[in-house]
């Protein structure tokens, strides 16, 4: 990563990105952010309560290749859906990509809970774990490294998500001010954006997923 901000800085350096309204582009990359943001916190929400909920029951077999087949529907092949029901604003987008990050925090979730031992389901019921105290005490924590790592996967494919429905949608973002940059010939507004999202992935690894994992590693560690 820090060949790219060197990059970043040494093509800014020469003046390539002297035509780039940086106010602009603050906003749009702000405003994919939160959408990104908000869809996760959702997908995030959806996913593991379902998981949790299907995943100890008796229909979990049966689920699971409902899942499976639901997740191959490729995303924007039902964008026309969303936008006749939704239109083009903000809850078009946010629903749609929630649409394609809940589908890796659910099976990871899923598999997590259907590749414990027996034993320690076992061990659960004996000490009580029953019913919606089975999924508070036992399950979910036992989910948390599944979590994180569909998580991971969930935001990496929700960006895709987002930027390519504001460009669908032609909604202020990301996706909208790349796609009126290459329309009016100002490559050098998409190169800037294209650093601006590299940095804050990166930032958001470092910051937050990667002590997240290491607590993850260290707590889970068998």
């Amino acid at each position: 990563m820090a060949g790219v901000i060197i990059t970043a800085l040494i093509i800014g350096l020469s003046g390539y990105f002297g035509t780039v309204s940086w106010p602009a582009l603050l906003d749009a990359v702000l405003r994919t952010t939160y959408r990104l943001a908000l869809s996760y916190g959702v997908a995030l929400l959806v996913g593991v309560s379902v998981a949790l909920l299907v995943g100890w029951s008796r229909f979990a077999d049966a689920l699971f290749p409902v899942f499976d087949i639901l997740q191959n529907i490729p995303s924007f092949a039902l964008i026309p859906l969303f936008i006749y029901f939704l239109g083009y604003g903000d809850l078009m987008i946010i629903l749609f990509a929630v649409s394609s990050i809940v589908w890796p925090i659910l099976f990871a979730v899923l598999s997590a809970i259907k590749s414990v031992h027996n034993d320690l389901n076992d061990a659960a019921t004996i000490f009580g774990a029953t019913g919606f105290r089975r999924i508070v005490s036992y399950l979910a924590p036992l989910s948390y490294p599944a979590i994180l790592t569909g998580s991971i996967v969930g935001i990496a494919i929700g960006w895709e998500s987002v930027i390519g429905a504001e460009i669908i949608a032609n909604a202020s973002g990301f996706g909208a001010f790349i796609k009126n940059a290459s329309a009016s010939g100002i490559d050098q507004a998409s190169v800037a954006g294209m650093f601006a999202i590299l940095i804050i992935v990166f930032v958001v690894n470092r910051l937050v997923w990667a002590p997240l994992l290491a607590e993850s590693a260290r707590r889970y560690a068998e």
